[in-house]
């Protein structure tokens, strides 16, 4: 939650100092792909540590911001654009926090993670050998679930 609440103070106070909105989200979005690249390969290379896919997503779309206003802007006699290099690498937080949510927690989908915790991922640990205690449907009802439901409920 952190996280999120500093990414949006930071989009907030860099929009406005940006020179202009459509080049800014060029920047944003350039930072964002190649944060992605970067991070997933960080993600698969060390088989999904949360610290590297963050160091690749973001480490690799401020690399590339830097690069561009040193070696693309700067030959061509273009003054050098902060501004440009930090959209980038907001691209690539973006990227960070959206491979946290679709890679994160791999390991423990079975119910525990590798280290024997919790995973946290809403496994149903059911055992098997108590007896369940399921309602008592009508037989001839209406068909329809809900009443169904709350006529179980009822005699219950």
């Amino acid at each position: 939650m952190k996280s999120i609440s500093f990414l949006c103070l930071l989009f907030s106070i860099s929009t406005i100092y940006a020179q202009s909105s459509a080049d800014a989200v060029k920047h944003l979005g350039a930072g964002i792909v190649i944060g992605g690249v970067g991070g997933y390969a960080a993600n698969k290379i060390s088989k999904g540590q949360r610290g590297w896919t963050w160091a690749g997503a973001v480490g690799s779309s401020l690399v590339a911001g830097l690069a561009k206003e040193a070696f693309y802007d700067k030959p061509k006699g273009a003054t050098w654009e902060t501004r440009d290099v930090v959209f980038t690498t907001l691209g690539g937080v973006v990227s960070a926090l959206a491979l946290e949510v679709f890679t994160g927690n791999d390991s423990g989908r079975r119910g525990r993670s590798g280290n024997g915790r919790k995973c946290g991922c809403l496994v149903a640990e059911l055992d098997f050998n108590q007896e369940l205690d399921l309602p008592i449907f009508v037989e001839n009802g209406t068909g329809d679930i809900t009443s169904e439901l709350q006529a179980a409920y009822i005699l219950r």
